[in-house]
């Protein structure tokens, strides 16, 4: 009889510790899908560099993305079949310019899978800007992926005009050197993470697989996009 108390109490125990577990997760899953939320709708402002987002309310960035930013389109990479989300940024809300063009990239990185955003000129030419939005690389190394020193040559605009053949659109580069004008690197470079070289490397894939695929996506839709 003993025994089955204490083994009517440990199920008791169980199914108590279990319920509160199950209610406050049901409790906090909003709270987790608006921050989610925002966390993306932030990145999205500053890729295209839309505003502030250190000095916006989240009612306002939630407004900018809404209005500025179309995320109603898709493009289909003819040589993989794949389907790439295509962001469209304008300049106001009235949508009277578009400014750029977003699509992302992901790949596997030196511990995990990274994933984000890069954006390009209205011309596909140059790049604007790169957002990390997920990566778990190590902290101090790969995780600067993040940091403004190393998305600010994507901002100031790479070179992502078609390459020669055998080419890449992007280069990872020395930190602090400059490629010579006429090499296949000038103008193409972004700076390595001085002891992540992997991460860097692994940034330099997926980021060209990502724009290769994106700009075979590009010229195979009828006019380009538009």
């Amino acid at each position: 009889m003993k025994r089955v108390k204490i083994v009517v109490f440990m199920v008791a125990i169980a199914a108590l510790y279990g319920a509160g577990v199950t209610g406050l997760h049901l409790s906090t899953i909003k709270t987790v899908e608006q921050n989610n939320r925002l966390i993306e709708q932030k990145a999205l402002v500053e890729l295209f560099g839309l505003g502030d987002v250190k000095m916006l309310s989240k009612e306002k960035i939630g407004q900018i993305v809404a209005t500025q930013i179309d995320q109603t389109e898709t493009l289909t990479d003819p040589q993989t079949g794949k389907t790439i989300p295509l962001l469209k940024a304008y300049d106001s809300a009235a949508r009277d310019h578009l400014t750029a063009y977003g699509f992302p990239f992901s790949g596997i990185g030196f511990w995990a899978e990274i994933k984000g955003y890069i954006a390009v000129d209205a011309s596909l030419q140059k790049t604007v800007g790169l957002k990390v939005i997920e990566q778990v690389e190590t902290p101090g190394l790969g995780a600067r992926i993040e940091e403004p020193f190393f998305v600010k040559p994507f901002a100031n605009g790479l070179d992502i005009s078609t390459p020669a053949p055998g080419k890449s659109y992007i280069y990872m580069g020395t930190a602090g050197s400059t490629p010579d004008p006429g090499t296949p690197q000038y103008g193409r470079t972004f700076d390595a993470i001085t002891g992540a070289t992997q991460t860097s490397l692994a940034m330099e894939r997926m980021l060209n697989a990502a724009v290769a695929e994106f700009r075979r996506a590009a010229d195979n839709r009828e006019a380009g996009v538009q």
